[in-house]
């Protein structure tokens, strides 16, 4: 752990030192130089320009993304979920197929809860 403070310490004090020495051996108007002439250069420009715009397509496309969901816990409980069937297109009346819903679910009831050992005998 000594050695990796060491490296820390050393990395900020140099970088630090380098800021230092390039802020004063580096003149105003040397400064201002190099910028006019990154402001001429076409193809400085023309590379400033593309990574503009493939930063754009790139926030344009993370965008398009679905946000992630904060609160799960409505997916958490699988029972609750309700499969609305609604709009399909039945044949049979409203009234007829509620009747067959009910008697599904009565069957289904009963299956469950009857015995069936005299139908190992039938064989």
């Amino acid at each position: 752990m000594k050695k990796f403070a060491s490296f820390v310490l050393g990395t900020v004090a140099g970088c630090a030192a380098g800021f230092i020495a390039g802020s004063l051996l580096v003149s105003d108007e040397q400064v201002d130089d190099v910028k006019n002439k990154i402001k001429d250069n076409d193809k400085l420009q023309d590379l400033k320009k593309k990574y503009d715009n493939g930063t754009e397509i790139v926030k344009n496309q993370l965008a398009s993304f679905p946000k992630n969901v904060e609160d799960d816990s409505e997916l958490k409980d699988f029972d609750d979920i309700v499969i609305d069937d609604s709009n399909k297109d039945n044949d049979v009346a409203d009234g007829d197929d509620a009747e067959k819903s009910v008697d599904d679910l009565n069957n289904a009831e009963n299956d469950d809860t009857a015995s069936t050992p005299d139908n190992s005998s039938e064989e």
